[in-house]
């Protein structure tokens, strides 16, 4: 199932999105589409990482730590 949605856009934005479907050859809906579903991505990314950072029982580690431990797998 899909949905219509309506966005007012600035020009500036509006003719980048457009410059971009014309470069790929592709419509500007699916590069909107696109640009949507990363956004979307990022977001639950970011608040993983929040819950993550904000869990105390969490052990942060630092990078040289990260190294030794992927290195002794």
């Amino acid at each position: 199932m899909s949905h219509v949605i309506s966005a007012r856009l600035q020009d500036d934005l509006y003719f980048s999105l457009e410059n971009i479907a014309g470069n790929r050859q592709r419509k500007l809906s699916e590069i909107i589409q696109e640009a949507i579903s990363r956004y979307v991505e990022d977001y639950a990314d970011y608040h993983i990482a929040l819950d993550r950072l904000n869990d105390h029982a969490d052990q942060l580690i630092d990078m040289n730590e990260m190294k030794r431990r992927l290195a002794s797998e």
